[in-house]
């Protein structure tokens, strides 16, 4: 605790990797070359990151880390995009509205009134419901071109499923779902429509040869 927080006044309080400013209960110590890779517990090798960070780097490389941190971390909202803070979201589905429970002991027209009144609030589209808004697509779109471009250094061609492998590799927590996409080839589809990238049937089955869009 001494040494989190030390480091963490050292930091300005502040996310080592994003500059998010850290809650207490979500900073946790980081380090920075794994010890299951033989680094050391001294102040030279920890920082403080958030928990779900530290999480998702697991036993990563220092140098693997950096290719998650250029890719997620660049700004701090997007670091909570990607890194969701377990934040306990108090709604109250349930308004305090008037029941009408005594009907009897209140003339027909106000309960007339109240039922009405009732029925109109829960038609409001923009009620007090949560609306939910998708992340920025041309991260995700980044992230393709990166994989597509680790492909190309080897001198191959990449199809779906492998384009999907080499994206989970440089950002484990991709989801084409988080997206707005129910499958991966969807996803893919759209990009092409964007003129992100060109798609070539692959074989006789689903999969397509992914390119840059020249």
């Amino acid at each position: 605790m001494k040494k989190l927080n030390a480091l963490l006044f050292n930091q300005g309080g502040k996310c080592f990797y994003c500059d998010a400013i850290l809650d207490m209960n979500e900073a946790t110590l980081d380090h920075v070359i794994p010890q299951s890779k033989g680094g050391k517990n001294d102040l030279d090798n920890l920082v403080v990151c958030c928990k779900y960070a530290n999480h998702a780097f697991r036993d990563y490389s220092p140098k693997h880390k950096m290719v998650v941190i250029k890719e997620l971390c660049c700004l701090p909202f997007v670091c909570k995009k990607i890194f969701p803070r377990e934040e306990e979201i108090i709604e109250s589905k349930e308004v305090e509205k008037p029941q009408i429970l005594h009907q009897k002991e209140m003339p027909d027209s106000q309960a007339k009134t109240i039922e009405n009144e009732l029925q109109t609030e829960n038609k409001t589209p923009d009620s007090k419901e949560k609306k939910t808004t998708k992340p920025n697509i041309s991260i995700a779109n980044q992230l393709l071109l990166k994989a597509i471009a680790a492909f190309e250094k080897e001198g191959k061609e990449g199809v779906s499923s492998q384009i999907k492998s080499k994206m989970l590799e440089l950002n484990p927590a991709f989801k084409e779902a988080d997206y707005g996409f129910n499958q991966f080839n969807k996803f893919l589809l759209h990009a092409q429509e964007q003129e992100v990238v060109t798609l070539k049937k692959h074989g006789k089955g689903s999969s397509y040869v992914i390119k840059k869009k020249s």
